[in-house]
């Protein structure tokens, strides 16, 4: 069994049973003070030892009492509940929200929404959200200005998330926890959901890249100037009633008494629109996509993607195609206000269709790559690509990069948060990805140097 689905099996067991961490520190404290009164109680005199005694016991008893009260409210909050949820698809509801603020900083948060929310008695009630690939988050506690003693009425609260990740988030359940106020007893309760949000891209950094636009796919019109061609009977065709009677060749019907025409010459449409390539290729033979650095490598390739499209798009005079190696499906369009972003968002690492296989010649304006892409894939590349395509290429350690003396001073004195960039790029600046991963970037370098194509580093 690996270490991951060990560690993620006893999280399950040790979040089902209905005791904390703190009631195993409560009873093993109790069974230490039990064990000293009952040996040094009986010093002194008889009268003291029974007043003592006394005392112990009915200390004992109370705070029994409250312990069991505690246990009784959490459990009691805990089956309303569960009744509820059960019988009412609409008890609960979570409806998430997306901020993006001035200077590109990004918010989600959910809002939940439950009839009539039971607390136990000076206790509290926790969430915690379980989203696909096992990604969980924190423990939320829920509060509302609206909340007396036991209930309120249409609870609303809001837990606002830290995800630096853009991608897709698909909801898979919520976990309830319901726990009396000295949160020895936790009671789960595992509720299904089917929600989703994106954490949109955003373009941090001005790229500058001029591409060279392509034609339509429909790039053949007619051309309305009569012009000479060679040959006798190659350009030419029967005259049909729909022909233009100017384009008949009447040599030919003074010799053979035919009636033909020029065949119109055809040429290509002007070029009209950008198309940019997006390569999510990752070669697992030299990266694996269970890395622990992947999420922010993606991260910072779809905010490079995004600025490159931005930024073509400020250019009204073409348009602007984004395509993917992947099929990417994302809500309708009527509910988004910019499509491209979403699917950025929603695009993940994949290993299946290389940069070579993906590309077709004469139909790309960019083509980006990321440093997953290996040298010899470049090198497969560049000997079909066409002249006129330009390569965007994104380095990825640029993501995790930081000032050495700078990382190390910050990190005697305060301990990154876990899961914080800041961790990361402690454990990226020890890790043998790191190593190569600046030399496949060199490489790829050096063969973008020796081609004859425009190329951009960022």
């Amino acid at each position: 069994m690996k270490r991951t689905q060990l560690s993620r099996r006893i999280f399950t067991f040790f979040d089902v049973i209905p005791f904390t961490f703190t009631a195993l520190v409560f009873v093993a404290a109790s069974a230490f003070a039990y064990s000293y009164l009952t040996n040094n109680y009986n010093v002194g005199e008889l009268s003291s030892q029974a007043v003592f005694a006394a005392v112990a016991r009915y200390l004992l008893l109370f705070v029994f009492a409250i312990v069991i009260s505690g246990f009784f409210s959490a459990m009691i909050a805990y089956i309303i509940f569960a009744v509820r949820t059960k019988k009412d698809k609409k008890y609960l509801q979570i409806l998430f929200d997306i901020i993006n603020d001035k200077k590109n900083n990004i918010t989600s948060s959910a809002k939940l929404k439950i009839n009539k929310l039971l607390f136990p008695l000076f206790g509290s009630v926790k969430v915690r959200f379980v989203f696909e690939n096992k990604f969980t988050t924190k423990k939320y506690a829920l509060s509302s200005k609206k909340f007396k003693l036991f209930s309120t009425k249409n609870f609303e609260t809001k837990c606002v998330f830290d995800f630096p990740n853009v991608q897709n988030y698909a909801l898979k359940s919520v976990k309830f926890y319901f726990e009396d106020y000295f949160s020895l007893f936790s009671f789960l309760i595992n509720c299904n959901a089917n929600a989703q949000f994106y954490i949109l891209p955003s373009s941090k950094n001005k790229i500058d890249i001029v591409p060279n636009p392509v034609s339509q796919q429909n790039t053949q019109t007619r051309t309305n100037i009569i012009k000479h061609l060679p040959g006798e009977y190659l350009h030419f065709k029967d005259f049909e009633d729909s022909d233009d009677v100017r384009r008949i060749v009447w040599k030919i019907f003074a010799k053979n008494k035919e009636l033909v025409v020029r065949i119109q010459e055809l040429r290509n449409n002007y070029a009209s629109r950008y198309v940019l390539y997006a390569s999510f290729f990752n070669n697992k033979d030299l990266f694996l996509q269970t890395d622990n650095f992947s999420r922010a490598f993606l991260t910072c390739y779809k905010n490079s993607i995004f600025g490159i499209y931005s930024e073509l798009k400020q250019n009204k005079a073409f348009e602007v195609n984004i395509k993917f190696d992947q099929t990417i499906k994302v809500a309708s369009e009527s509910e988004l206000l910019i499509k491209e972003m979403f699917e950025i968002s929603a695009a993940e690492w994949q290993n299946e269709l290389s940069p070579d296989d993906f590309y077709k010649v004469g139909d790309v304006s960019l083509l980006c790559l990321s440093s997953f892409v290996t040298a010899d894939d470049v090198e497969k590349l560049l000997n079909i690509t066409s002249k006129l395509s330009v390569i965007v290429f994104v380095r990825l350690s640029d993501a995790l990069k930081s000032n050495k003396l700078k990382l190390f001073a910050e990190n005697i004195f305060m301990k990154p948060k876990r899961g914080s960039i800041d961790e990361l790029r402690l454990k990226f600046l020890f890790s043998p990805l790191r190593k190569r991963l600046l030399a496949n970037e060199k490489k790829i370098i050096e063969l973008l140097n020796k081609s004859d194509n425009t190329f951009y580093v960022i």
